[in-house]
């Protein structure tokens, strides 16, 4: 991916969760009970915590209540402004940055954990984009931190699946019949409706992200629906057409 096409996305995602009638749909705090579990499970009880894509705050709050040393990133100005808004009416201490997941300012071994939750990764452009966000979260991370985060997937049998089938067509229009369409890379979604809050995602089949986890120098450790996280289940091959976010720890070496 050329590094404008990049900029224009990351610019097309910054401009949708700057619009005041998006923030407005984030004014939530609390985990969700998969979350809930990989915290207690993964998450040590003094570690510092990075969590990216934060948005209005809903799971930097609620980790900070928790009395979690803990780092809120966003790409969206107004999106950070609310969430230090709504920390300030929880009582909590949270340090909300404005930031680029792909460039993250820290130093090198900051964080014991990395949370990207609600399905950000999907909002960065392209697979290069992703590599570089989980490049720059191995960096970040300590020796043994986790990378704890969620997506969608390409196979579930859900009502977006007719969305998906149709970026997939407009994809092989693009690639083979040389018709000028946006979708580039398998997943790739764009929408212009006025009502739109997500002007822009890709969802991957789960499996390229664990490859991509694996080939950027992490340990995998533990992968499942969330469905199946919040009943106890284990991961099976029904799970990969059900609908729901995945789940992904990955462990740095």
């Amino acid at each position: 991916m050329s590094c404008q096409r990049e900029d224009q996305i990351k610019a097309l995602v910054r401009r949708s969760y700057e619009d005041p009638r998006v923030i407005a749909r984030y004014i939530s705090i609390g985990l969700w009970p998969s979350e809930e579990n990989l915290v207690i499970e993964y998450v040590p009880d003094e570690a510092r915590i990075l969590d990216m894509g934060c948005g209005a705050g809903r799971t930097t709050i609620p980790l900070a209540e928790m009395g979690l040393d803990i780092v809120g990133i966003d790409i969206s100005s107004p999106m950070i402004q609310f969430a230090r808004q709504q920390a300030n009416l929880a009582g909590v201490h949270a340090d909300f940055q404005v930031m680029d997941s792909m460039q993250l300012e820290f130093p090198d071994a900051s964080f014991e954990v990395v949370l990207y939750s609600y399905n950000g990764i999907e909002l960065i452009p392209g697979r290069a984009g992703k590599k570089k966000v989980m490049a720059e979260v191995l960096r970040v991370l300590k020796p043994g931190g986790c990378f704890i985060f969620s997506s969608h997937s390409l196979f579930a049998l859900n009502r977006f699946a007719l969305f998906r089938l149709l970026s997939f067509f407009k994809l092989c229009a693009g690639r083979f019949a040389g018709l000028p369409v946006r979708e580039r890379e398998l997943g790739e979604r764009f929408a212009d409706g006025e009502d739109e809050e997500v002007r822009y995602l890709q969802v991957l089949p789960p499996f390229s992200l664990l490859k991509m986890l694996r080939q950027t120098g992490f340990d995998v450790i533990y992968f499942n629906t969330r469905k199946r996280l919040e009943n106890g289940s284990k991961w099976g091959f029904l799970g990969h057409f059900e609908d729901g976010e995945r789940f992904y720890v990955a462990r740095k070496i």
